[in-house]
């Protein structure tokens, strides 16, 4: 299994993992021959990077931090929480308690697992996949923080719920392609604000979630929105939430531009360390982040090329790599090498539209 860029991917190369359409149903299934019309559909659809089968790997097992039908049923309630108050109805707090609850459940089961797969996902899904993943990432954030569980349910919450205020915005500004003006970006703006004032209206949903939501794009040097606090003036929780949100919104497809790599995402977040986000939380969430997830093909320090077949939470950057290309031939058998073990060679850069030698 291979992570590429689709413009990489070839005529009859195969899926190694499903892609499922914006209403959950399976789009591609694993192991179907691509043609040049999906290749192209796919395209359309803004998807830029898929899991393609490489028979000199093989199957390649990715840590599962929430089972698939688990998350796939998070998105589906999540689509209809949001699209219900879209439509005037009221915040369906049980419901989003229940998404909570799974997520959680999950997640304190596989605590020793890292974030390691890349999310495939259309445009048109994209804010219900989203609001799951921000959850994900925050309660993962929480529990290596120590975090009980009152206060992971409550985080989770304002996770979960922390672009809820976008169902107040017009969908002509929310889905534009283009750049948005000062005035469209004057007006998304308030999402925040829009989003507290709905939730402070649930009587069983608490403040502190609310205020995740209020403050998840406040900044730690006072450059965010909407009050323009500063450091220990915004929660805690918002401060986790503005993190996961900044990675997974870097980490996706967007109509307007093509997603970042995770290793690029993690610079982005390293580079603002301090100015932007707190530095404490910084060094807790990237612990729980691939930078090379599993199937990326990666080039090592000494000309090497391989695929990350395994990453460890303790080292992350430090992957196991099946060598597959040593001074640009193809090796006959594939070596493993252990990075966290052999710390002569490093990862310098993933091969994101990879061809073959010669």
């Amino acid at each position: 299994m291979i992570l590429l860029s689709i413009d990489s991917v070839k005529e009859n190369m195969r899926l190694a993992k499903t892609i499922y359409a914006a209403d959950e149903n399976i789009l591609l299934a694993e192991g179907m021959k691509l043609t040049n019309n999906y290749i192209q559909r796919l395209k359309e659809m803004g998807i830029s990077i898929l899991y393609i089968a490489d028979n000199r790997i093989g199957k390649i097992t990715v840590d599962e931090i929430v089972k698939v039908q688990i998350r796939t049923e998070s998105i589906k309630v999540m689509r209809e929480v949001l699209t219900n108050v879209r439509n005037g109805k009221t915040v369906n707090s049980e419901k989003v308690r229940q998404v909570v609850n799974n997520l959680l459940e999950e997640l304190i089961a596989n605590r020793n697992a890292v974030y390691n797969l890349v999310e495939i996902r259309s445009l048109e899904d994209h804010n219900f996949v989203h609001s799951v993943s921000v959850s994900v990432l925050a309660i993962m954030t929480g529990i290596a923080l120590g975090y009980n569980y009152l206060k992971l349910k409550q985080l989770g919450t304002g996770a979960i719920l922390h672009d809820i205020g976008k169902t107040g915005i017009p969908r002509g500004i929310m889905n534009k392609t283009g750049k948005l003006t000062p005035e469209e970006y004057e007006i998304v703006k308030k999402h925040s604000q829009i989003g507290y004032d709905l939730l402070r209206k649930c009587n069983d949903i608490t403040s502190v979630s609310a205020h995740a939501v209020w403050q998840h794009h406040e900044r730690m040097d006072g450059s965010g929105y909407p009050r323009g606090l500063k450091g220990g003036e915004i929660h805690e929780f918002a401060r986790i939430v503005a993190l996961a949100d900044t990675y997974d919104a870097l980490s996706s497809d967007r109509c307007y531009r093509k997603r970042l790599w995770p290793h690029e995402a993690i610079e982005f977040i390293r580079d603002k360390c301090k100015t932007l986000f707190d530095p404490d939380i910084v060094a807790v969430f990237l612990q729980n982040i691939a930078p090379f997830p599993v199937g990326s093909m990666v080039e090592l320090n000494n000309g090497e090329v391989g695929v990350v077949v395994k990453v460890a939470k303790d080292f992350p950057a430090r992957p196991m790599v099946k060598v597959l290309y040593k001074d640009g031939a193809l090796l006959p058998n594939p070596v493993d090498l252990d990075l966290k073990k052999d710390l002569t060679h490093t990862v310098v850069a993933v091969c994101k539209n990879f061809n073959e030698p010669g």
